[in-house]
């Protein structure tokens, strides 16, 4: 009998000063290439229409993506992107075995992990498609399509976490990450987002709160962690799919730096391009505060802040931001 681990909710409060950074995260990163195509594919119109060799593409994709570097210019990146996708409906329709023919493909792509796994999940998933499920497929399709052709509602949560939920209990491979990173990427949804490492390594240092990265296997965890995400965007006029983008992008293209945890270290740059330099040791005016010198990534002007500060702190010089302490 398998022993049951009981699953832990997400503690959380929205503080004024998280829904701030998330508002400013979108207006320092809401022009990237990255930001401007999911706006694109999940928000503007019109919704996508269904095809069965588009669903089992990001079915594939979900499966290769999952446990393994999948960012630009990555094996897997290059794999998925391919001008022809090497693991297409059409070609693979062609084979006597697809759990064989995927995991040849995979194999002599080089570079791709767990490719037995991989081409297990994709055999079980090619059975379940073509025994019973395509249609089930397109009825889910056709609901999700139905509110994503109109303006976002709130309400537009319930039938999302339900589609994420049936998909991970059908397909092999998906769990509550990939199961909704499934309709995201085929364009349906922009509340239930998959919590990309990336996205988690954003939240617990740009936020107040901090997620357990472990525990987002447990459905019961990682849908309190939505939960959270879905209310602080809320409160910041924000939609979950659109922060997802912007904190993938701004990890993934803020990796140079490291992984800074703490917004007081030396190197920690906050979503708004504010460097810290350093602990000057004098005296902040915040209770128990030292004054740090920030440097501003975008015109090089450096100026003292409070450390509780550091992590929604403006640039007074470029950004509009309050006036900072003069730097002996």
């Amino acid at each position: 009998m398998k022993s049951r681990t009981k699953s832990v909710q997400f503690s959380w409060t929205i503080a004024d000063h998280d829904v701030k950074v998330v508002q400013r995260l979108l207006e320092a990163q809401g022009d990237t290439e990255f930001v401007r195509k999911r706006r694109t594919r999940n928000v503007a119109m019109p919704p996508p229409d269904f095809s069965r060799s588009e669903f089992w593409l990001v079915l594939m994709g979900c499966l290769l993506t999952t446990q393994q570097r999948s960012t630009k210019g990555s094996p897997v990146n290059l794999f998925v992107e391919s001008e022809i996708f090497p693991l297409s409906l059409e070609v693979c329709e062609k084979q006597v075995s697809v759990k064989k023919f995927v995991l040849t493909t995979i194999t002599d792509f080089k570079g791709i992990h767990r490719q037995i796994t991989i081409a297990n999940q994709a055999a079980d998933n090619w059975r379940q498609l073509n025994r019973v499920q395509w249609g089930a497929v397109q009825e889910w399709f056709e609901r999700l399509r139905g509110q994503r052709a109109r303006e976002p509602r709130k309400s537009d949560q319930s039938l999302e976490r339900e589609a994420a939920r049936w998909a991970d209990s059908t397909f092999a491979g998906l769990g509550p990450k990939q199961s909704r990173n499934l309709w995201q990427w085929l364009g349906l949804t922009r509340y239930e987002i998959p919590l990309d490492s990336r996205v988690t390594a954003w939240i617990n240092r740009a936020l107040s709160v901090k997620v357990n990265p472990k525990r987002l296997g447990q459905l019961v965890y990682y849908e309190s962690v939505l939960d959270y995400v879905e209310a602080i965007c809320d409160k910041a006029n924000v939609l979950p799919c659109q922060l997802d983008a912007a904190a993938f992008d701004y990890e993934d293209l803020g990796g140079i730096l490291g992984p800074i945890k703490v917004s007081t270290q030396s190197g920690f740059v906050n979503p708004l391009g504010q460097i810290t330099v350093r602990n000057t040791t004098a005296p902040g005016t915040d209770h128990l505060q030292y004054v740090y010198q920030l440097a501003c990534s975008q015109c090089g002007h450096t100026y003292g802040a409070n450390g509780s500060d550091i992590h929604d702190r403006k640039c007074p010089k470029c950004q509009a931001g309050s006036p900072g302490f003069s730097i002996g």
